[in-house]
């Protein structure tokens, strides 16, 4: 289409959308449409397409012709209907952006096998560098992030799992006990709760949980309201919100320091958490960790594991109440003869054995992972499928879209956990099928630790418990930037007389 042709388009399907809705729209809102429209046009105008492109999908277009639902869909429909009518690589022009979505298994073969001076995380993710902090993660030199991120791996390890089973457990079954005999909660708001005290029992150390955990979960608080969409496009816009996740980042940096001192100076004391092992981490050059990042990193880790289990915690919970007729007798069989062959102890071992459990967490996280789209910037030119992904775009994958493909997963819009079990489990059929926590060089490093939170809370509440919904299965939030189930979610609950 020429430039002039499709001016022509956008201009009428833009008065079309005028006549269809010009009662509802405000002036703001007119004046807002003329300026994108006007930036639309002088971005098309100057841009021109490069050698073997991937194919354009229309996204102006699309939005004007089709009433999309971004309130509960977001941008999912958008995407999809890109995958549907261009194939697993197709590219949207955002303003003066390219973005490259690459769409199931084949396609994320490129996204997830480059290298990082192909590929990079690091200039799509600056949005945390004020929370994290500089010279950390994502604002470190690649070969300094390459080093981080080994600490963060011994810190995650096996070894260090078996120790945090027992403080989750400890953490969960006092949280339960609190609860009466029967009642209403909100599920998302309960977990959000626990997995804080989990996560600062096992990550921050005792300090934090036993000291100052009513401090720091304030001040946790206000760094997460300072990670929204606007940060993402604007981290340092003058906002109520940045200026109060600055000042929660000064203290708890401070909070911590006070910490890692008294550690260092009584090193005769053993602590099997992971700030310790990054206290006791060192560089190639055998230089350490500094305070600032050493609470940089705890807070990449907090971040990476904190909402994203709260949210998979809730979302499991919703459907299992939802299909409990299908599930939960069997749910409790297992639940029964693993703990029978345990002696009633909740271990790494035995929650190794929870395997319909896992594929419940699993299959939860097929559905309603968290992230919608893992991205990376294009360092180098990159060949797929007989087109060119050039220098400058920004590659994307969405778990939300690739995880409901039709041809990769057997009726995927249905709740099936015995799709991830056997020898013929669905994600195994190809790899890259199932991406909720990435893939290749840069896979989740939280994803054991992920699994292990979040089966222990369930296995305690399917033993202790019995649930109802009291309320319609909610839709996702797209107004955050790590999607969960739109709060409140309520659900009744009933203490069990004789608990397995």
């Amino acid at each position: 289409m020429s430039h002039l042709n499709m001016i022509q388009t956008l201009l009428s399907e833009v008065l079309n959308f005028f006549t269809l809705s010009i009662t509802t729209l405000t002036t703001s809102n007119i004046i807002l449409l003329i300026l994108v429209l006007l930036l639309t046009i002088i971005c098309y105008t100057s841009y021109r397409k490069p050698f073997n492109a991937p194919p354009r999908f229309p996204i102006l277009l699309s939005i004007l012709r089709r009433k999309y639902d971004f309130i509960n869909k977001g941008p999912l429909e958008l995407i999809q209907d890109g995958y549907k009518s261009l194939g697993d690589i197709f590219r949207i022009q955002l303003f003066h952006q390219s973005v490259v979505f690459l769409i199931g298994p084949q396609a994320h073969k490129i996204f997830f096998e480059s290298k990082d001076t192909q590929l990079s995380q690091r200039e799509v993710y600056t949005f945390t560098i004020p929370v994290f902090g500089k010279n950390i993660v994502y604002d470190a030199s690649p070969k300094i992030m390459q080093q981080q991120l080994k600490f963060m791996n011994k810190g995650l390890n096996l070894m260090n799992m078996k120790a945090h089973v027992g403080k989750i457990v400890m953490e969960a079954e006092e949280w339960f006990d609190k609860w009466p005999q029967t009642g209403q909660i909100d599920l998302i708001k309960e977990f959000s709760e626990l997995i804080i005290l989990t996560a600062s029992r096992c990550l921050l150390g005792k300090e934090i949980r036993e000291n100052v955990h009513q401090e720091f979960a304030h001040l946790y608080q206000q760094l997460s309201d300072g990670m929204s969409h606007l940060s993402f496009f604007f981290p340092n816009a003058p906002t109520n919100a940045h200026k109060k996740r600055n000042l929660a980042r000064i203290k708890i940096s401070k909070i911590f320091e006070n910490i890692i001192k008294q550690r260092r100076i009584n090193q005769n004391i053993e602590y099997d958490d992971f700030l310790q092992v990054l206290i006791d981490a060192r560089y190639l050059d055998d230089s350490l960790p500094t305070d600032n990042e050493i609470t940089g990193l705890l807070l990449a880790a907090l971040f990476a594991g904190q909402h994203t289990s709260n949210i998979t915690s809730t979302w499991m919970g919703l459907l299992l109440i939802k299909y409990k007729s299908e599930w939960m007798s069997k749910l409790l069989d297992e639940q029964k003869q693993i703990m029978y062959k345990y002696h009633g102890e909740l271990s790494l071992d035995s929650l190794s054995e929870m395997n319909l459990l896992h594929a419940v967490m699993k299959e939860t996280l097929r559905l309603y992972p968290p992230l919608v789209f893992l991205m990376r910037k294009v360092l180098e030119p990159i060949s797929y499928n007989g087109y060119i992904i050039s220098k400058g775009d920004i590659a994307v994958v969405s778990p939300s879209v690739a995880h409901r493909i039709s041809d990769v997963f057997k009726n995927p819009n249905e709740f099936n956990p015995e799709r991830f079990l056997g020898e013929n489990a669905e994600d195994q059929i190809e790899k890259f099928s199932f991406i909720a926590f990435g893939g290749g060089r840069h896979s989740c490093l939280g994803e054991r630790f992920a699994y292990l939170q979040v089966k222990t809370i369930w296995s305690i509440l399917l033993r202790k418990f019995d649930f109802e919904l009291c309320q319609e299965h909610p839709e996702p939030d797209y107004s955050t930037l790590v999607v969960g189930p739109k709060a409140p979610c309520m659900v009744k609950f009933k203490r069990k007389i004789d608990s397995l």
